[in-house]
Order: structure tokens, then sequence, then C-alpha cells
């Protein structure tokens, strides 16, 4: 089960990535560990293959059994030359579910207090369903925006890469 939270932690990234229209070749990653985990990863934008330019920074906090529970996404400020918060992702687990929700900063209240979305992978022996919400203010509650199950054998793919 730690393979495949931590897989699925690190392929987060790298969907947003694809998403986003990022191309691995145009980043370069500096990683900092810290017995063992990875404790902050400084992301830098690469130009004419010779300068690095900050771009975000991740910060990893994990719990008790060492599985990932927070993953801080920093962005940088070219204005200010820092890294400012954007948004955390925190994850919980209850056995068999893995919850990751999405939450923005306030700079107002100094903290990560609007949580605008979630995910939650069940796991089990047949496979993995994951279901994705936001959340809607009018309503007061969460919506499902997508649903989507996969047979053991693909999560066994998905955790090896």
């Amino acid at each position: 089960m730690k393979a495949l939270v931590i897989s699925v932690v690190f392929a987060l990234t790298s969907v947003v990535n694809a998403v986003s229209g990022n191309n691995v070749k145009d980043f370069a990653y500096n990683t900092e560990m810290n017995e063992g985990r990875v404790k902050t990863e400084t992301v830098f934008k690469v130009e004419n293959r010779k300068y690095l330019h900050n771009h975000l920074q991740y910060n990893y906090a994990y719990n008790a059994e060492g599985l990932v529970s927070a993953k801080e996404v920093l962005k940088w400020n070219k204005e200010n030359q820092r890294f400012e918060k954007q948004y955390c992702l925190n994850f919980s687990y209850d056995g068999t579910n893995i919850k990751v929700e999405y939450a923005a900063w306030n700079s107002k209240m100094n903290a990560y207090a609007d949580v605008k979305a979630k995910t939650v992978y069940q796991i089990n022996a047949m496979g993995t369903n994951y279901q994705s919400y936001k959340w809607n203010k009018k309503d007061n509650s969460w919506n499902l925006t997508a649903e989507h199950s996969t047979q053991a054998e693909e999560i066994m793919l998905f955790a090896e890469k």
C-alpha cells in the first residue's frame, strides 16, 4: 500500500505537468531528502539548456506511518524574489481509502482554508475506484465530477511506473 500511495502522490505531479502542457525537458528538479523521504523538491524552468529559473517548490509532510500527509505547493514570485504559497494537497488514509483534498492558500487568513476539491481512491482486491468532487458553495455540498474504476492488474502497472 505504501508504494501505491507514494506512486499516487508523485503521479499527481506528472499528471499536472502533462495536462498543463509542461514538457519534462523544460524543467529541472532538485530534491532534498530527510531520513530517506522527500522533504522539498524545487522545480526550475530550463532556458536555452543552461540557465535555471525558480518556478515551483513542493514541501512534503509525513504521518506517523511514514505516508505523505501533505504536499504544499509554492510558486516563485519574480517581483518579491521568493516562493509564495499557492495550495496544499492533504492526504488521509483509512485502510482501503486514500482521500486527497485540495486547499487553496488564503493570504487574509494566513492559512490553507478554502477546500475546493477532493479525490477519493478506494483500493480493494478487485482494483481501484477513483472519485473526484468539487465543493459547491451555493448548495454547501460536494458534487461528484468524475469517477473511474481500474482492475487490479492496472494498479500494479501504475504502481511500478
